[in-house]
């Protein structure tokens, strides 16, 4: 692999770490208080084991997109990776029609640190979508 592949996929490596010791912790508390996971939280499990493999088996095109999209879902409130959900909610009003919108903290800036890890890759997808080609 080349260098800003190995940096890429090492920092996938660290922030599956921390998304694990995260899951770790609730779990921790979920067994040690009267805190009982919910299903977000085991979808959260599901997607962290999901990319653990994408990782495990060096695919770091898939893994970019399984890492966007659990960090997207949790941060949509969607996903649980902590033991208690603590998310800032907000509401939205059209017409008099309120929406509730929240968003979880930890989730945010976890997708941050992926944005930051997979900036390569994000520029050339975004170049992408601008840069017209001669064909």
């Amino acid at each position: 692999m080349q260098r800003a592949q190995l940096k890429e996929f090492y920092g996938y490596g660290l922030i599956l770490l921390v998304l694990i010791a995260a899951q770790a912790y609730s779990i921790f508390v979920a067994t040690t208080t009267d805190l009982s996971l919910g299903w977000k939280h085991y979808l959260g499990f599901g997607a962290t084991f999901l990319a653990t493999v994408l990782w495990a088996f060096r695919k770091p095109q898939y893994l970019f997109y399984a890492l966007g999209l659990t960090f997207v879902l949790g941060y949509e409130n969607l996903l649980g990776f902590t033991p208690t959900l603590d998310f800032t909610a907000t509401q939205y009003y059209i017409n008099n029609t309120s929406f509730p919108v929240s968003y979880q903290n930890f989730s945010m800036y976890m997708l941050l640190i992926w944005a930051y890890v997979a900036n390569g890759r994000l520029r050339t997808m975004v170049q992408g979508l601008f840069v017209r080609t001669n064909s």
